[in-house]
Order: structure tokens, then C-alpha cells, then sequence
């Protein structure tokens, strides 16, 4: 049997150019992904759900709790600083020391809010729960998002932290009956040079590596444009045209993916 693969397009509703990248594929490119990751308090959220809510494609929830850009969607003040945005965790060291000054309480309480957000807006509950920063590698985070997954009966994506296998995060999840996918790999080399594979160097090693893990694996691609202020916003900024490149010259990359695998979405999980 094949493994099972989610290809999630990732970020959409964090800008406007993130939107346009993902118009693009969507248009030019609509059976790349069987997942896409939407922000419900990203800078260009609410432009984002006329573009995905009569698409095909599933659409799960990406939680964000720690990005200075966006704002909080339900005024809790140890999340934020003095003008509503939240405090931010710094991926690059990856720095979530700010987690230790939120409450409890606001962190279930700001998890409700964006989940209303997206039930509202799209008229439907997510396909899934996940966070843009793998935020609930956190237990402080974990908790109420596993709360809150129960509750909806939603499945979640695998717990990372620093792009890595989070075991005890993990554990907990399937523990408590959440179906979650058991590995992530990213569609591009990461800023540091760490993580991730380059799509059109790496394939083989790219789908020798899904092909040893167990369960259901995922695929972010990190799909977008790029402008001036987008490469203050994200360490993720040019990478995401580059893969739009990628797909639109050798959209070959994409079949081969569907050849060596039963790709699927999260409700196949």
C-alpha cells in the first residue's frame, strides 16, 4: 500500500500577496494541494475567504497566538501588547519565552474566538485544527487546543517543536483520542538551511524519507508572492515564489508526488 500524504498549501491569510500566490495556483495549477492552512486573524484573512470558501479543497484552522503582526480577535490583554497585536515568538531561535506570561484562561479564550471566526466566515468547521508556528508544542497551548479538537471532534496536525518530533506533545494528542498525522515535512529548504527539502534538487531523498515514516505524513508548501513589506513580515518571503516557480515549470514534481502516493486530506486520517 502507498502511504498517505496531505500537500498543504500554508500561510493563506497572512498578506495580501500570500492570497495572490494562492489565487494563481488555485487558478492556474487546482489540483496541486488537498489541503490549505487558513489564518483567521492574518492581515489579509477576511480577503481570503471569498478566495477558498466554494474551493473543493479542504480548509483547516491555523491557529496564531504569537505572531506581532496580527491581533488578538478577542481583546485578552496577557496575548497582546498596548495596541491589541500579539506578542511574538521569534522562530528564527525559535523563542517562545513570551508563552510564559500568557493566562490560561485568554489562551482558551483567544482559541474560541478564532475557531467562531472561521466557523462564521466559512459557514463550516475546518477539516482540521493546526497552528502557523506549531504553537501547541507548548503545553500551555497544548491543553486547550486538545480541548477544543475534542470538543469539535477535529483531527490535528502532529505536534512539532523547532521542526522537530515532539514525542510527549504527540503521545498526548493520540491519548486523547485526537487523530493527527505522525510526521511534517517542509517543501523547502527553512532559512537556516536545517530543514526542509528543495523540491526540484531533492524529490528522491523528499520521498525516500516519507516513504520510511508510519501513519499519515504532511507536506507544507509555503505558496505566495513576495513585496518589500513581506520581507519584513516573514523569514519565510522570496522561498514562496520560488515555490510557485517550481510547481509552474515542473508541475512534473507534483505528479510524482501523486504517483508515489495516496495523497489525501485530513479527513482521510
Amino acid at each position: 500500500m502507498k502511504n498517505k500524504l496531505i500537500i498543504t498549501g500554508h500561510d493563506l491569510g497572512f498578506y495580501k500577496t500570500i492570497n495572490e500566490g494562492f489565487a494563481y495556483l488555485l487558478t492556474k495549477l487546482p489540483k496541486t494541494l488537498s489541503e490549505i492552512s487558513l489564518l483567521p486573524n492574518g492581515l489579509a484573512s477576511e480577503d481570503a475567504i471569498a478566495l477558498v470558501r466554494k474551493q473543493d479543497i479542504p480548509v483547516n484552522l491555523s491557529f496564531c497566538l504569537t505572531n506581532s503582526k496580527f491581533k488578538a480577535l478577542s481583546g485578552v490583554s496577557s496575548l497582546t501588547d498596548a495596541q491589541g497585536n500579539l506578542r511574538n515568538a521569534d522562530t528564527k531561535t525559535w523563542n517562545f519565552s513570551v508563552v510564559e506570561s500568557f493566562n490560561s484562561a485568554d489562551i482558551e479564550r483567544e482559541l474560541g474566538a478564532q475557531y467562531e471566526w472561521f466557523v462564521d466566515r466559512m459557514g463550516r468547521k475546518p477539516s482540521a485544527l493546526v497552528a502557523q508556528k506549531g504553537e501547541y508544542g507548548d503545553p500551555k497551548i497544548l491543553e486547550p487546543f486538545v480541548k477544543l479538537a475534542k470538543q469539535e471532534n477535529l483531527p490535528a496536525r502532529a505536534p512539532l517543536w523547532n521542526w522537530k518530533a515532539n514525542y510527549g506533545a504527540q503521545s498526548f494528542v493520540e491519548a486523547e483520542g485526537i487523530k493527527t498525522t505522525q510526521s511534517i515535512f517542509m517543501g523547502m529548504r527553512d532559512w537556516r538551511g536545517e530543514f526542509g527539502y528543495d523540491l526540484e534538487t531533492e524529490l528522491d531523498k523528499l520521498i525516500v524519507d516519507i516513504k520510511k515514516t508510519t501513519g499519515v505524513a504532511e507536506l507544507l508548501l509555503f505558496i505566495g508572492f513576495s513585496d518589500a513589506a513581506m520581507f519584513n513580515m516573514s523569514s519565510i518571503s522570496w522561498q514562496r515564489g520560488q515555490i510557485l516557480n517550481i510547481v509552474k515549470r515542473k508541475y512534473s514534481i507534483i505528479e510524482r508526488l501523486y504517483e508515489e502516493f495516496d495523497i489525501v486530506g485530513y479527513k482521510d486520517i
